[in-house]
């Protein structure tokens, strides 16, 4: 991976405390958008946006993305290898 990619994805996260904190939520289940507002303590709206996000920037994918409802996303190697990057090189 070059590093300007790698300062890329570092940056986006921690641009947003809250996009690091649906990685987090996705790290072990995938889940729902509402699911994951209740984790993040976070309105829906404000996650969708998160999702949209991360998942253009392949940290997540949409398990179904087909369905109207009930969309399932999880979280993606590069995700998890991003979100314990930050979590371990640049939290306070």
């Amino acid at each position: 991976m070059e590093i300007k990619d790698d300062m890329r994805m570092i940056s986006l996260l921690l641009r947003s405390k809250r996009r690091v904190e649906v990685l987090k939520s996705l790290e072990f289940e995938d889940k729902i958008p509402s699911k994951i507002s209740k984790d993040i303590g976070d309105g829906s709206n404000h996650v969708s946006k998160y999702l949209k996000t991360l998942k253009e920037a392949e940290l997540i994918v949409c398990l179904n993305e087909d369905d109207n409802m009930y969309r399932f996303y999880s979280i993606t190697d590069k995700g998890k290898y991003y979100l314990h990057k930050v979590q371990e090189e640049y939290s306070e």
